[in-house]
């Protein structure tokens, strides 16, 4: 099988079909006991440095499908379901700490025209982007 790359030489999506592949392994763990706790990490951002590989960000993906305007009210349930509700936030700075990183909660419209980026590590605060605005925070990094 030929490794697909994008038109910056990426490595693609390798497969024709959307299908999470995890899922079923998921859902079977989400049957065993509570204090056997997993949690997907979204993403781990990386770059190359001096030949090495060097994590420099966890990022938590969320997503929005509506085309109404996001505000404040939207963004601070985001961080409640994060900080609160669930241990995804937790877990996320955690990791992020072990790795010396910083952890953000990324929103993203459905058609990748705006993100709200929210640094969990520091508690915010929120920073709206639009694509090239995420692709300089993403670099900067």
């Amino acid at each position: 099988m030929e490794k697909k790359l994008t038109e910056s030489k990426a490595k693609a999506h390798q497969r024709s079909d959307q299908e999470d592949r995890a899922l079923g392994y998921k859902n079977w763990h989400r049957g065993l006991k509570r204090n056997l706790y997993m949690l997907d990490v979204d993403s781990i951002e990386w770059r190359v440095r001096d030949g090495e590989l060097i994590p420099v960000g966890v990022m938590e993906i969320t997503r929005t499908d509506s085309d109404q305007q996001i505000g404040t009210a939207y963004l601070d349930k985001i961080i409640e379901r994060f900080e609160i509700r669930d241990f995804q936030g937790k877990i996320a700075k955690r990791l992020a700490s072990i790795l010396g990183v910083k952890a953000y909660i990324v929103l993203y419209k459905y058609d990748c025209s705006e993100f709200f980026v929210y640094n969990l590590s520091d508690n915010g605060p929120w920073n709206k982007f639009d694509p090239k605005g995420m692709e300089s925070f993403l670099e900067s990094l």
